[in-house]
């Protein structure tokens, strides 16, 4: 028994009008802005500029293998964690779409589409970053489970792949062009010594899963 399924069948919803619903009822910065804050962020990476990232590990004591590791892959000694885990993100959809939580729109919530906040790139990418209506929350949320969360999320990303599929493709380019993947070893490598294993073993599945290519 599924409670969301429940939920649709009492109210004679179809699964097919709830996910519509919900993928048109999630607001996005309007394309021009898009291109110009990922231009800007690309910028500042390149340039040593501030760029911030969510923090890493319990009470974020890990995140400066991250700001190392920037370092290391962008000669960037400028990065630095967002104080709240959502400040910059937050102001970055505000300046792009005009709106403001509880100000102008209610019961919407500043989320990540393909998450990888630790991410130098997509934790301020303008194309990773939406207004999901909160009453979609249990379809995306970490602890969803069951069928319809997982066809959710699968229309949900399918239809922004096709709105910034040109983003993405130069994200994933930027990491080829900058063998982000063969530095990243590197980089492992040379902090093997300082971790424990276990804190070893996590970050590198962590940091693999960070900074890898974004497919369908």
């Amino acid at each position: 028994m599924d409670s969301y399924k429940k939920f649709l069948e009492y109210f004679q919803i179809s699964k097919e009008d709830f996910f519509d619903w919900g993928i048109k009822a999630t607001i996005f910065p309007p394309l021009e802005r898009v291109q110009k804050e990922w231009g800007e962020l690309k910028f500042r990476i390149f340039n040593d500029k501030p760029v911030y990232i969510r923090g890493y590990g319990r009470d974020a004591h890990g995140t400066q293998l991250y700001l190392d590791l920037y370092k290391y892959l962008f000669n960037n000694k400028s990065i630095l964690k967002d104080p709240s885990n959502n400040t910059a993100p937050t102001r970055l959809i505000e300046k792009s779409t005009g709106l403001k939580k509880n100000k102008t729109i209610y019961n919407y919530q500043v989320s990540h589409i393909w998450g990888k906040t630790k991410n130098v790139f997509l934790f301020e990418a303008p194309w990773n970053i939406c207004y999901a209506p909160k009453i979609m929350d249990p379809f995306t949320g970490h602890e969803a489970m069951g069928d319809l969360p997982a066809e959710y999320k699968e229309a949900f990303i399918r239809k922004v792949y096709e709105i910034y599929e040109n983003y993405i493709a130069d994200y994933n380019r930027i990491l080829v062009d900058n063998e982000v993947g063969e530095k990243l070893n590197e980089y492992l490598y040379s902090i093997k010594t300082n971790l424990s294993t276990k804190e070893y073993e996590r970050f590198c599945k962590d940091v693999k899963d960070e900074l890898s290519p974004i497919s369908l």
